[in-house]
């Protein structure tokens, strides 16, 4: 239908010869029929009417640019036109000769050359010329070339300049430990690609890259060594992650199986390759075998330098020995050499001729062992915590890498342990191993009721006589060295054991995994408890000893110079309160060497008075009175806040010692006194010492007395005696706690009931035989005694007295009790006479 239309069939097209026919517009035989037929075959009537349209009017619009092309370059296609003619006017005029005349004047129109010849001519010169241009400038054009070069040379070795210099970098980078800018220097090497068309680059890469396998090397090399700082190998755990992200290819020119044979490292009969696990995790492998290798050696040196002391060498020679022939393998854990602080020389003797020298030395090697322990302790432990924190953290970042898919750039095998399972199994049975190395070394055995032995770290297989020394506690001396040394044994290993909980792995990363309930939450709960059980052990021990040197030192004081030294014991429970940090469970301890040191004071002060006289017995006393009322309260004050308030019974208890010794003393005292006064009221023959007269109405009348009766001053002398030597000894305010009184009214009133009930005694004895006026006297020199001891006399005393006086005046025959005149005027009389007596009595 669609060639119906067109008018004009296939077949017409096909009649024709087509062969010569082009369908392409610009080809000279282009042909529309066949254009229409091939090309627009399938196109309707109406489109070919569009696209005509469209053709006629891009026709009209090119032919009107055409118009305006030339109408705005009129005058330049006028004059191009007059050119021309001029050219055709020239040429027509030499092919022609004799025909026309030019317009130019001064040659003959014949030899005018035309347009070719002068174009020919022009071209020949110019060729000339350029020949002759290039032979005179080309040194110069060559040089100028040459610049170019040389300047485009330098601009691209300018641009390459920082590749270029960084292989020299990173060796210099390397020599001096800067790894960190190693790495950021091979980052900029990265950027060329392998198949880089220029030599040069490609050098530089492979030198670089031999650069960061070196430094691989030296990085993995560093994270072995045990006497790298702890900061420097975190650095370099950092770097050398760094560096295997980069993946660093490997060197291809070595034979086979070096690759095998680079970053095995090898601990005691342990064999680690790095490159099997991540940088930390590998670093915590080393570091744990040295350590554990440490540990092994601090046994190894412990048992050594024992069993050679015992052979006859002293702890000088031992430790000067073992320090110049092997250092530590911590490297810092401070192979002190600890001299005997006993005397003696350095050189080697034996043990038999120096007597039990050897035994000190022992005691001494049991003090520098524990003190290597401790320092291998405080050094290591921290370190490997650091650097499980580092190992804990890439598990993490290696666990979520996993999560999100990613090539791995990890090489090697791959590692299925963790840091908390080299925590578990490797560090804490070495850690175990060095707490009790260390509790074994400061305490020897145990001080448990349930008879429990320490392990014995060393000397199983020596001599018994060595074994039993070795099992001994050390001497006060030696344990104060060690109790400190214990308690850092025990803040190191709790520390680490409260900050393991951060290297505990989560429980989807347990699966497949074994480990005990125990395990996971506290894998370091029996070194904790075992260094708590030492410390405690040591601190007890240390109580003890204190206390003994303090009881005995006290004990001598109060023997030889009758001092209760309370300020000694007060001095000794502060200097423990700072020592001790156990405190709350040394409070049994604590209260049994209190009560120790208050004995022995006692009996010192015991056996001081035991061959002295009452002077020393009231010394005793005042020196009881003192401590109770001072220094025992503070030392019960000083104890009440070291043990927390735990040792309530520890003030009765030392009480109860100082009041019995001062009860003994007292009573001592005051039975001296009774049998003392008791002398002193012998009445002795009164016939010459009575005036008797007849009375004018032939009975007998009493004067009154010319003297004062020697009895009476003897009795009351006697009475201030005894209160000078207790004011002397403890003042006339000196309570006594079990009574509440006053030690001078207990003397004295002891004396003044004494005095009294052996005037009475006398006066009893004596009344059958005694007339009335003598009885008249008695009876007022008793009253006299009464009214000046009535302060101090008891209720049963005055009873006794009042008894006394009744018969007295019943033997006078005085009815009335003798309150007569001549009663009374006796009475004054004693006063003035006995003035002094009372006024040494007074207030």
């Amino acid at each position: 239908d669609k060639d119906a239309k067109v008018g004009i069939s296939v077949d017409d097209v096909k009649a024709d010869s087509v062969e010569d026919l082009s369908i392409i517009p610009s080809d000279p035989n282009f042909d529309p029929l066949l254009f229409l037929t091939l090309v627009h075959r399938n196109a309707s009537f109406e489109q070919l009417q569009t696209s005509i349209a469209k053709l006629d009017n891009k026709a009209d619009n090119q032919v009107q640019r055409l118009q305006n092309m030339v109408r705005d370059n009129f005058e330049l296609f006028v004059r191009c036109a007059d050119g021309i003619e001029l050219f055709n006017l020239e040429g027509s005029a030499k092919s022609a000769p004799g025909k026309g005349k030019g317009k130019g004047k001064g040659k003959g129109k014949d030899d005018a050359p035309g347009v070719k010849e002068r174009l020919d001519k022009l071209e020949a010169l110019s060729e000339s010329s350029s020949y002759q241009a290039k032979k005179s400038f080309k040194p110069l054009l060559d040089n100028t070339n040459e610049v170019r070069k040389v300047q485009s040379a330098l601009a691209v070795l300018q641009r390459i300049g920082p590749l270029l210099q960084v292989p020299t970098l990173m060796r210099q980078h390397i020599e001096n430990g800067r790894y960190a800018a190693a790495v950021k220097a091979y980052r900029r090497v990265l950027v060329i690609d392998d198949n880089n068309n220029i030599e040069i680059l490609r050098h530089i890469k492979a030198k670089a890259t031999e650069a960061a396998r070196e430094a691989r090397g030296d990085l993995e090399s560093t994270i072995a060594d045990p006497n790298t700082p702890v900061t420097k190998l975190l650095d370099g755990i950092r770097d050398l992650n760094e560096l295997i992200d980069l993946d660093v290819p490997m060197d291809t020119s070595h034979a086979e199986g070096s690759d095998e044979r680079e970053g095995v490292f090898s601990v005691g009969n342990l064999s680690i390759n790095v490159r099997n696990h991540t940088p930390a995790l590998a670093c915590l492998l080393l570091q744990s075998a040295h350590f554990s290798a440490s540990v092994e050696k601090l046994l190894q040196q412990a048992e050594t330098s024992t069993q050679r002391i015992y052979n006859g060498e002293t702890v000088s020679f031992v430790e000067e020995d073992s320090k110049a022939g092997s250092e530590d393998a911590s490297g810092s854990a401070a192979t002190s050499q600890e001299g005997s602080d006993k005397g003696g020389d350095n050189k080697s003797g034996s043990r038999r001729e120096g007597g039990n020298r050897w035994k000190y030395d022992i005691l001494e090697a049991r003090v520098v062992a524990t003190k290597r322990a401790v320092a291998v302790a405080r050094n290591w432990l921290p370190r490997l915590l650091r650097i499980g924190v580092a190992a804990r953290e890439a598990e993490r970042r290696l666990s979520a890498r996993k999560r999100t898919p990613q090539p791995s750039k990890q090489g090697g095998k791959t590692a299925n342990i963790t840091s908390f399972e080299i925590f578990v199994t490797t560090l804490t049975p070495a850690v175990t191993n060095l707490v009790e190395h260390a509790t074994f070394c400061a305490l020897g055995c145990s001080n448990s009721s349930n008879g429990e032995e320490l392990k014995m770290t060393f000397g199983a297989n020596a001599e018994r006589r060595l074994q039993s020394l070795l099992r001994a506690p050390l001497p006060p001396a030696q344990s104060a060295k060690c109790a400190s040394e214990l308690a850092d044994v025990w803040e190191v290993v709790h520390s680490i054991s409260a900050s393991s909980e951060t290297l505990r792995p989560e429980d989807d990363e347990l699966e497949g995994r074994k480990f005990s309930h125990r395990m996971l939450e506290a894998p370091m709960e029996v070194c904790v408890a075992l260094a708590e059980d030492a410390v405690v052990t040591v601190e007890r021990r240390r109580c003890i000893y204190a206390f003994d040197v303090c009881a005995r030192s006290c004990a001598q004081r109060a023997s030889g110079n009758g001092t209760f030294d309370g300020d000694a014991l007060l001095s000794c429970v502060q200097k423990l309160s700072e020592e001790l940090t156990r405190a709350e469970k040394c409070a049994n301890e604590v209260k049994k060497g209190c009560e120790l040191v208050v004995r022995r004071c006692c009996e010192g002060l015991a056996s001081y008075v035991r061959d002295r006289g009452d002077a020393a017995r009231l010394r005793a006393v005042a020196e009881c009175a003192e401590a109770l009322n001072g220094r025992v309260v503070d030392v019960v004050r000083e104890v009440s806040y070291l043990t927390n308030g735990q040792c309530e019974s520890v003030e009765e208890a030392l009480a109860e010692d100082i009041m019995a010794l001062e009860a003994t003393m007292f009573d001592e005292f005051l039975d001296n006194i009774c049998r003392h006064v008791a002398g002193c009221t012998k009445l002795g023959p009164t016939s010459a010492d009575l005036g008797v007269n007849d009375a004018p109405d032939g009975g007998e009348s009493t004067l009154p007395p010319k003297s004062f009766p020697a009895y009476l001053s003897a009795c009351l002398l006697a009475i201030v005696r005894c209160r000078a030597q207790v004011d002397r000894a403890l003042g006339d305010a000196t309570i006594r706690r079990s009574q509440g009184i006053t030690y001078q009214y207990l003397a004295m009133a002891t004396a003044a009931d004494g005095v009294v009930a052996g005037i009475c005694y006398e006066l009893n004895e004596r009344m059958p035989r005694m007339s009335g006026p003598q009885a008249d006297q008695f009876a007022s020199e008793l009253q006299f005694l009464m009214n000046t001891l009535k302060k101090y006399l008891s209720d049963d005393m005055l009873s006794v007295a009042e008894n006394c006086k009744r018969m007295l005046f019943a033997k006078a025959g005085h009815k009335q009790g003798g309150d007569g005149p001549d009663g009374l005027m006796m009475i004054e009389e004693l006063e003035r006479l006995g003035r002094v007596y009372v006024l040494c009595l007074g207030e």
